[in-house]
């Protein structure tokens, strides 16, 4: 859902805090009270995720990238090449995935593969000077798209954003099965 027409849904409760209606109307009667602080607040994370994606994608298609074509540019942009498996590990894809996408990267002439000077079986993959160009195109409109999402907010609550957010991913199964594959 685009995030305009989530508006006409938020509301502001008696501790100054914002709340969707539709999910606390929802939650009252079919969550127990006890989950209904993380259901509402996991709600809010799903719609603000869907709509960042959302408005990336679209960003994205105007510059015709995708978030992962933008990822291996990105990855690559101070690198002087690097190997297809590495890339694919640094952005946590398939090594599927990556050849996908440094497919289409080199058919638009943003990459160049290149042979490995010490393994004649390997490939590596380096930023074309077409893609330092689309780089420096759209770096600053990438730092606009950043600061439009966050205004209004202050240093402290961009603080706060970044630790919730990050205690968050501390919490999910697959960083919990990597502490424990440690112990």
């Amino acid at each position: 859902m685009h995030p305009d027409k989530l508006e006409p849904f938020i509301e502001t409760d008696e501790t100054g805090c914002l709340f969707d209606r539709r999910v606390r109307d929802h939650v009252k009667g079919n969550v127990p009270e006890s989950e209904s602080a993380a259901t509402e607040a996991l709600a809010a994370l799903r719609m603000a995720s869907h709509g960042m994606r959302t408005m990336t994608d679209r960003w994205l298609e105007r510059h015709d990238l995708s978030e992962g074509r933008l990822g291996v540019l990105w990855m690559l942009r101070f690198r002087e090449s690097m190997m297809l498996g590495d890339l694919a590990e640094s952005l946590d894809v398939s090594p599927r995935n990556i050849t996908g996408l440094v497919d289409h990267l080199e058919l638009d002439k943003l990459v160049d593969r290149i042979p490995d000077p010490d393994d004649r079986r390997a490939t590596r993959v380096r930023l074309a000077p077409a893609g330092k160009q689309k780089l420096s195109e759209i770096k600053g409109e990438m730092g606009l798209h950043r600061t439009g999402v966050v205004a209004g907010f202050t240093n402290e609550e961009l603080k706060q954003l970044r630790h919730l957010l990050l205690k968050l991913i501390q919490n999910m199964p697959a960083n919990k099965e990597k502490e424990l594959e440690k112990v």
